[in-house]
């Protein structure tokens, strides 16, 4: 009888873990429609998303976002982590300039980073782009405090054209005018 009642209940176990849906735990990226996205990317920008990740039993659930490209003003990055829900949040584990080299496409060249500087509801470092030969800015805004993290993470990333440096006056230009919808 225990060994019956034993083999149901294994079988039960496996059954369940069958029917569970499984955790997506690798970002996908995909190119978008731009009015698609949740950044209100500037005309002549690249959009991408990922997919939804989940993970800690799935109750994390995340999703990234990003605009990038040329404009006459130089290169621009722009990225966008988020919880999906009430119950994920996101950790500042990383110092400014190791989530700029991270989200930055070309991170492993950017070089010479700045003591970081508080400028509205952002932190933001200079740094060089040493393969591209580009001065550039990069910030991390945070979302809304959310269960011991932050709803999201907001980051972007200005480079001036070869042989240019970028302006205060042209850092908070860039910094005001990143928005999410």
């Amino acid at each position: 009888m225990r060994s019956g009642v034993w083999l149901s209940c294994l079988m039960a176990c496996f059954a369940w873990a069958q029917a569970a849906p499984a955790q997506i735990r690798t970002y996908s990226w995909a190119d978008i429609d731009c009015r698609q996205s949740r950044i209100l990317a500037p005309a002549g920008l690249h959009c991408r998303a990922t997919n939804v990740v989940t993970n800690e039993g799935n109750v994390g659930v995340f999703r990234q976002w990003a605009a990038f490209g040329n404009r006459p003003q130089g290169y621009e990055h722009i990225f966008l982590w988020e919880a999906q829900n009430g119950f994920s949040y996101l950790n500042v584990d990383q110092t400014t300039a190791e989530f700029l080299g991270w989200m930055y496409e070309n991170g492993k060249f950017a070089k010479g980073f700045t003591s970081p500087t508080h400028y509205h509801d952002a932190d933001y470092s200079q740094f060089q782009d040493v393969q591209r030969g580009w001065s550039c800015t990069g910030f991390r805004r945070l979302g809304s405090p959310q269960r011991g993290g932050y709803q999201s993470i907001t980051g972007g990333i200005l480079c001036a054209p070869p042989g240019k440096t970028l302006s205060d006056t042209e850092v908070a230009a860039f910094i005001d005018g990143v928005r999410i919808q």
